[in-house]
C-alpha cells in the first residue's frame, strides 16, 4: 500500500508511507511559537475567524510535493494568511505593501550566526520530508539569512493584524508564554491522580473536560477523552490529517508526532512503530489506535507500574511520561 491516487489529499497520511519515525526532539524556534500563538488567537473564542477545518482546507489545496516541502509552521501561516484575505480581514494590496516594506527596511533579513541553531539537520521542518529545503536562504555576500517568502508573509501578517487592533503584541506574546507553560507534568499530574483515586479516575472516564477542571486545566472547549491502558489493552494515538493533539494538558506536540512517517504508520504498522519506541506488547494484549480530529483530542491514561504501592501522587507523576501519554511507550519503571 503506498501511494493513493492524486486526487487524495496530501495531507492524510494515514497507511500511506513506509519509512523509520525521526525522533529528534528540537525547542519550537521563535517563528514558529508566534505562528503557532497567531493561528490559535485568530480561531479563539474571541474573533472566530475561521476554524481548524477551514485551515486545513487551505493545506488540503496544496499538491502532494509542495505540502511535504513546505515546514509545518509555514503551513500554518499559508493557512490563516489566505484564510484572512480571503474573508476580507486584509486585502492583498496591504499584505503586499507590508511585505515589500519589509524587504525595503531591510527585515526579511535576520544574521546568520544568530539564527544558524534553527536551520540545521532539518530542525525547522518537525522531520516532515527528506530534503534540505529551510525557511531561510542564505545570502553569502551579506552572511545574512534572508527569510522564506511564508516567513516574510507570517511577519507581515502580524504587523498588519496589529495595526489594524484585530491581535495586541500583548496577547501575542501572552498566548507563547501559556503554551509554554503547558507540559507533560500537567498530564502526568492526571494520570496520577487516576491512579491513586478510583472515584476520579471514573469521573476521567466519563467526561475527562469536567475532571480535569478539578485539577484547574481548562480544556478550552475541546473535547477530550481518556483511554486507559490496562493488563490486556492498550492504546496509542495518532492525528492522521495534521497534529491535533491535547496541548491544553501535554503542551506542544513533539515533531516526530507531526511528521509524515508516523501519520502513516501508526494506522498501517503501530506495533512497529511502538518497536521503535522500544516498547514490547506481551502477547495477547490488544492494541487500538485512535486517530485525532479538530473535535476530539484523547489522553492515554498508562498503566500504573507494580511496585508503586503507597506512593504518594507527586512521586508517581514522575513515571509519567509524555510519550506515555501519546501510547508509544509504558510508563516509567520504579
Amino acid at each position: 500500500m503506498h501511494d493513493l491516487p492524486p486526487t487524495h489529499p496530501p495531507h492524510d497520511a494515514g497507511g500511506r508511507y513506509d519509512g523509520p519515525v525521526m525522533r529528534e526532539e528540537h525547542d519550537a524556534a521563535q517563528w514558529e511559537r508566534e505562528a503557532d500563538a497567531i493561528r490559535m488567537l485568530l480561531a479563539d473564542g474571541k474573533r472566530r475567524l475561521f476554524t481548524t477545518d477551514e485551515s486545513r482546507r487551505v493545506q488540503e489545496q496544496l499538491d502532494d510535493a509542495t505540502y511535504w516541502a513546505m515546514p509545518y509552521y509555514e503551513r500554518w501561516i499559508l493557512a490563516f494568511s489566505s484564510l484572512l484575505l480571503e474573508k476580507g480581514t486584509l486585502t492583498k494590496a496591504a499584505l503586499e505593501a507590508e511585505e515589500a516594506r519589509l524587504r525595503a527596511e531591510g527585515l526579511d533579513r535576520v544574521e546568520g550566526e544568530a539564527s544558524a541553531h534553527h536551520h540545521h539537520d532539518d530542525d525547522d521542518h518537525d522531520h516532515d520530508h527528506d530534503h534540505d529545503d529551510h525557511p531561510y536562504q542564505e545570502d553569502h555576500d551579506a552572511g545574512e539569512m534572508v527569510l522564506s517568502p511564508l516567513r516574510l508573509r507570517g511577519l507581515a501578517v502580524r504587523n498588519l493584524l496589529v495595526a489594524k487592533g484585530v491581535l495586541t503584541p500583548e496577547e501575542i506574546r501572552a498566548e507563547i508564554e501559556r503554551m509554554d507553560a503547558r507540559s507533560p507534568h500537567h498530564g502526568a499530574a492526571v494520570v496520577a491522580r487516576a491512579w491513586v483515586d478510583p472515584d476520579f479516575a471514573a469521573r476521567l472516564a466519563a467526561d475527562a473536560p469536567a475532571a480535569v477542571k478539578e485539577l484547574g486545566l481548562d480544556a478550552a472547549g475541546t473535547k477530550l477523552a481518556a483511554l486507559f491502558n490496562t493488563e490486556t489493552r492498550h492504546h496509542l494515538v495518532v492525528c492522521t490529517l495534521c497534529s491535533c493533539y491535547p496541548r491544553i494538558i501535554i503542551g506542544r506536540p513533539p515533531a516526530w508526532y507531526k511528521s509524515r512517517a508516523y501519520r502513516a504508520r501508526a494506522v498501517r504498522d503501530p506495533r512497529g512503530i511502538l518497536r521503535e519506541f522500544g516498547t514490547e506488547l506481551p502477547p495477547g494484549v490488544e492494541l487500538r489506535v485512535h486517530d485525532s480530529n479538530a473535535e476530539l483530542r484523547y489522553l492515554v491514561i498508562p498503566a500504573r507500574p507494580a511496585g508503586t504501592e503507597g506512593w504518594e501522587e507527586a512521586r508517581l507523576a514522575t513515571l509519567v511520561t509524555r510519550d506515555s501519554m501519546i501510547g508509544v511507550t509504558t510508563a516509567r519503571q520504579p
